[in-house]
């Protein structure tokens, strides 16, 4: 007879665990998926493309951060973070500010694409600056905010 409250016990402290996994799964699977893109930059791939609002991408032309026309062909435009959440183009290089440099350890190098879309780095993010002329629109730093020119897709 112990033996059976016991086994009803038991049933009944794991029915409501499966349940909450259940309700869960579509949650896990878009974490995993994310978690697959992260991998994925981070071990160098073939980068991740940033665009803006207006579907510009972000490019680097003489060692400056600048957004152009989007072009699949050009390595340009493809960027990844690396483990220790620097923002690296195709070339090795680390963005600091708006432009490259050496990779370092340097606070100033590492960034993160926050909740908001934005590529920060501390309480600057990246952004687009005027109408991009033929050799593209410059990017450069400014505080935070909620401005579209600093949303990245």
């Amino acid at each position: 007879m112990k033996q059976a409250f016991l086994l009803a016990g038991l049933i009944a402290a794991c029915v409501p665990a499966v349940q909450a996994v259940d309700l869960n799964k579509d949650a896990m699977k878009a974490m995993q998926q994310e978690g697959h893109q992260i991998i994925a930059e981070s071990e160098g791939g073939n980068g991740r493309v940033y665009k803006t609002a207006n579907g510009l991408c972000l490019d680097l032309a003489n060692g400056a951060l600048v957004v152009r026309k989007c072009n699949a062909k050009t390595n340009n435009q493809k960027w990844r973070f690396d483990d220790k959440n620097r923002l690296v183009a195709h070339n090795g290089q680390c963005v600091e500010g708006a432009q490259l440099k050496k990779c370092s350890g340097a606070a100033p190098q590492k960034w993160k694409l926050d909740g908001k879309k934005r590529l920060a780095n501390n309480k600057l993010c990246l952004q687009t600056k005027g109408n991009p002329p033929k050799g593209g629109s410059k990017v450069t730093t400014a505080t935070c905010g909620k401005a579209a020119n600093q949303v990245w897709k």
